[in-house]
Formats: structure tokens, sequence, C-alpha cells
């Protein structure tokens, strides 16, 4: 009886070790189902993130990404690493010419603009409306324009490309929304969204303040690169250009004092820095935009007393330039003293307008990038070329 007993109190032990071994399985298969997913998940984020950096031509980091993911002897990883590595193997040195585009502050509401009054016929010659710049877009990137940095032109530096891309730098003038403008179908600032994008703030017909993402160049074209990563060569947008005598970006410090001077210079740096962030450059438009700039000749003293007072009191706003862009489109040429002066003072490009749009690398070391106004003058009077170069102006122009 006793023998017995024993024999029948072994089984609740048999049965607790089988229990504790089931439970031990389900841990393991739990666990490794659970790794299988976090796996799973790292290189679907690996790839998604490198599939979207490559389409952007940033190539080296989309590879860097799949190397750093922990998984970069994955048979997808592998497949993914190989796609990149070809599509890097189709850059081709681009031998021909930079197009090179600029546009002043696009008009939101053109009935304010055009509505027949003393500033009516300047809007109408050398601005462009929010529809013309946005119908303009999808047409400068089916005839295969890349927008490329500025600040990767260099005497000597290869320019790669995919086969067949054109290098494109779109430039915006007077980025100052002056107090002329007010009332007349312009923005009247940019600011910074909460993600740290540039976004513009209207005052509609109806005379209510609304934030705008479609307001100027710099929204609309940031829109249309996401929708396009590969329109874009590593994340390039434009040159933005300001002047100083009314501060920047509609933020006018230059005569404000104390708090509030500090306060709208802090301001216009945040939006600075925003916009450097996202893929634009800078660009000094000089201090003044005076009169003396209008015919070529301006003289030394003149351009000394307005580029240093660009210096004194915007230049560290809106973080330190190096591009000039010249007020009347003014033209310096190689061996000129005031273009030696430009690039002491810290202007490494130097661009004036004409249709040529010749790219010239100076002895004094000054890139000058000559520009070509995409305006509604030259959309009437320039219109074959255009149709032939950017796009067909019949289907952009706004007939007002």
């Amino acid at each position: 009886m006793l023998g017995r007993r024993k024999k029948r109190n072994k089984l609740p032990g048999r049965l607790l070790v089988v229990a504790v071994l089931v439970i031990c399985l389900v841990v393991i298969c739990v666990r490794y189902s659970n790794m299988k997913k976090e796996k799973e998940l790292a290189v679907t984020t690996a790839i998604n993130s490198a599939n979207e950096l490559s389409q952007g031509y940033f190539y080296e980091e989309a590879l860097q990404v799949l190397a750093d993911s922990g998984y970069e002897a994955e048979e997808k990883i592998l497949a993914v690493q190989q796609e990149i590595e070809t599509q890097q193997a189709t850059l081709t040195e681009y031998d021909g010419e930079f197009y090179h585009v600029f546009f002043h502050s696009l008009v939101v509401y053109p009935e304010l603009a055009f509505d027949g009054d003393y500033k009516a016929e300047g809007y109408d010659m050398w601005m462009t409306t929010v529809s013309e710049f946005q119908a303009m877009l999808p047409q400068l990137y089916e005839r295969d324009f890349i927008l490329y940095p500025m600040n990767l032109i260099q005497k000597d530096q290869p320019v790669m490309l995919p086969a067949g891309k054109k290098p494109l730098i779109i430039s915006i003038d007077d980025v100052n929304y002056y107090d002329y403008m007010e009332g007349d179908g312009f923005a009247e600032r940019l600011v910074v969204d909460e993600n740290g994008e540039i976004v513009c703030e209207v005052v509609t017909p109806e005379g209510k303040a609304e934030l705008s993402y479609n307001g100027d160049v710099m929204p609309i074209l940031d829109q249309f690169v996401k929708e396009h990563p590969d329109f874009s060569f590593r994340g390039a947008k434009g040159v933005v250009a300001v002047t100083g005598y009314e501060g920047a970006f509609g933020y006018n410090f230059i005569k404000a004092e104390g708090e509030e001077k500090q306060k709208l210079m802090d301001e216009a740096t945040k939006v600075a820095t925003a916009l450097k962030n996202t893929g634009w450059l800078i660009a000094c438009h000089s201090y003044t935009h005076n009169d003396y700039f209008k015919d070529g000749t301006v003289s030394n003293e003149n351009l000394h007393y307005d580029t240093n007072r660009f210096k004194e009191r915007i230049y560290e706003v809106v973080l330190q330039p190096d591009i000039y862009i010249s007020p009347f489109g003014y033209h310096l040429h190689e061996g000129d003293e005031r273009l030696m002066y430009l690039k002491n003072m810290g202007y490494d490009y130097f661009c004036p307008v004409s249709t040529a749009m010749r790219t010239l690398y100076t002895k004094e070391g000054v890139v000058i990038s000559e520009r070509f106004n995409l305006d509604r003058y030259n959309m009437r009077n320039q219109k074959k070329f255009i149709n032939e170069t950017f796009f067909d102006v019949d289907s952009v122009y706004y007939k007002n």
C-alpha cells in the first residue's frame, strides 16, 4: 500500500514538468515570433528609408542606412542595396549649360494686383501669379529639368546627374514683402509651421488673415518636391534673395527698437534657418536696391556703402549668405575691382540677368550665374524662347 501511494504521487509532479515545458515552449515561440516581427519591421523600415533617400539622389546616405540596419546580410536588404548601387552608377557627367530662372514674390490674388491703380502695370510686367507658377512646374518636370544646388557649382567640379536631366536653378528676388505691396494680393510674410516648414501669411480680399501653403514660390515648390522627389538633386530647392532696408521675409526690424527689434530679428532668423534646413539658399540682393545700380555704373563708393549696410544690419540675421544677386540685374565682369570687392566681402556667386543664362568662372574666384526672368513681361515678349526651352506659355499664362 505504501508503495502504491508513492507511485501515485509521481503523477502531479510529471504534470507540473510537462506544464513548465509547455509554458517554456510557448514563451520561446512568442519570443521567436516577436523577434521575427521586429526583424521584419527593421528590415522594412530600413528599405523604406533607403528608397526615399535614393529617390532624391542621396545614394551614399541610402546605402549607409542599409549598412546600419543590422540586417545588411538579409536577402531583401542586399537586393535593395544592389538596386541603389545600380542607380548610382547611372549618374553621368553633365557637360551642358545651367538654366537659371528667377521670379519675384508671386501674386496670390490677381484681382487685387491687377486692379488698375498706379502699381498694376508694374505687377503685370515683373510679377508672376501663383496659378502661373503652379502650371509651370509639371512642364519643367516633364522636360527633364532637375533642381540643382547653386553652391555645388564650382570650377572644375564635375556635375553628375541622371542621363538626360538638365540642372535648373530657381531664385526669387525681394522676398521682403515691402510695405508698398500691402493690400495688393501678395503674401504678408513667411512663417515657420510646427513641422519646421515654410508657410505664408496672407490676407484674403475679404481682409481675413490666414496661413497658406500656396502663397509664394517657397511653399509651393516644397510641396511639389515632396510629390516628385526626383525633381530635386539632393534636396535642392532654390535661392531666396533679400534686400535689407525693410528687414527680411516680412519682418521689418530696421526701424524697430529694443525688445520689439530683437523679436522681429529672431523671427527672421527662424525663417532663414527653416529655409536652409529645407534645401533653400539665401542671397544678398543689396541693402537699398537703389537706382544707382540700374545701369551697372554703380560707383565703388556706393557699392561699398550699400554692401556694408547689409553686412552691418542684416547679414547675420539671414545666416551669412555667400550669393549676391544684383539689383536690376546689372553685370560685373572679370577683372572689375567691384567684383573683387564683393568676393572679399564673402560673396562667391554673382547673379546678373541675361537670356543667355551663361555660367562663368572668373579669375577672382567668383562664379557668375546669369538669370532669366519668367515673369509676365517675358511670357509675352519672349514667348518663342520660353515655349522652346521651358514650357508652353499659352497653357500657363493668366489672362486678367
